[in-house]
């Protein structure tokens, strides 16, 4: 892998892990198109140097939290609590079927279909949400809505599936208000984002090119969480659907 194959794709990892547009579905196109094959330890890489956009952009919400372990914010302690009862469902899920969602990354052709789905998600998400009626926030959500976030989270292991994309979309569907949809998605990714680097980490190593790559996704994924951030409260989530019929359907063309 080259100095330039590995910055294009970080920063096609950086963008797409929190944009609602699937980070594996792009990265089996794009390794397709260049014709690079699996890159098992700098997927790895990528997938840390997500995780800590997401340190870095709410850090705040970190700190709350834990207060909350330490017992001086209640607001951290449930949304601490929300995120294990999220992040269950998903191991198991994850656990249990890890074989078969691995054998579609090697599948182009339903990765593209997917996407369209994921595109059909985030419309009908956006057509018929519930945030504007219910407006649940971090002490209103129900432990079901939290395990439910976490199921659909859980089938977004699928290469093509977004995870941000379907667990924003459940969240509206739940009734959460825009903003904490938007901050419990992406904090239950951090527990999702670590494990599914533990899993692959096996005899890890680093060179220039990896480390370039892992920059570059950092900072993309900052970006991605800010304009996400704005899109998802600015009730505009279903323009990312068009982009994903589009890139589908372009796919089954040419892939």
């Amino acid at each position: 892998m080259t100095f330039f194959e590995s910055i294009l794709l970080g920063l096609v990892q950086g963008l797409t892990e929190f944009l609602p547009v699937s980070s594996s579905g792009h990265l089996v196109i794009i390794q397709k198109l260049l014709n690079v094959g699996e890159q098992i330890e700098f997927d790895v890489f990528l997938h840390f140097a997500t995780l800590i956009a997401v340190l870095i952009f709410f850090r705040n919400d970190i700190l709350e939290i834990l207060k909350g372990i330490l017992g001086k914010s209640e607001a951290g302690l449930k949304t601490l609590i929300g995120i294990i009862i999220g992040s269950v469902p998903t191991a198991i899920i994850g656990l249990l079927f890890s074989g078969f969602f691995e054998e579609k990354f090697s599948q182009p052709k339903i990765v593209v279909w997917m996407l369209i789905v994921t595109g059909l998600i985030l419309w009908f998400s956006s057509k018929f949400a519930k945030s504007e009626i219910f407006n649940k926030t971090h002490s209103t959500t129900k432990i079901s809505d939290f395990l439910l976030v976490g199921i659909f989270q859980g089938i977004a292991i699928m290469p093509g599936i977004s995870r941000a994309g379907i667990t924003i979309s459940c969240a509206l569907l739940l009734g959460f208000n825009r903003a904490w949809a938007f901050k419990y998605s992406m904090l239950l990714s951090i527990p999702a984002i670590l494990g599914a680097g533990l899993l692959e980490l096996k005899n890890f190593s680093v060179n220039a090119n990896i480390i370039s790559g892992g920059i570059i996704a950092m900072l993309s994924g900052i970006l991605a969480l800010y304009i996400l951030s704005k899109i998802v409260i600015g009730k505009k989530f279903h323009i990312f659907s068009y982009y994903l019929w589009t890139v589908g359907i372009i796919g089954l063309i040419f892939l």
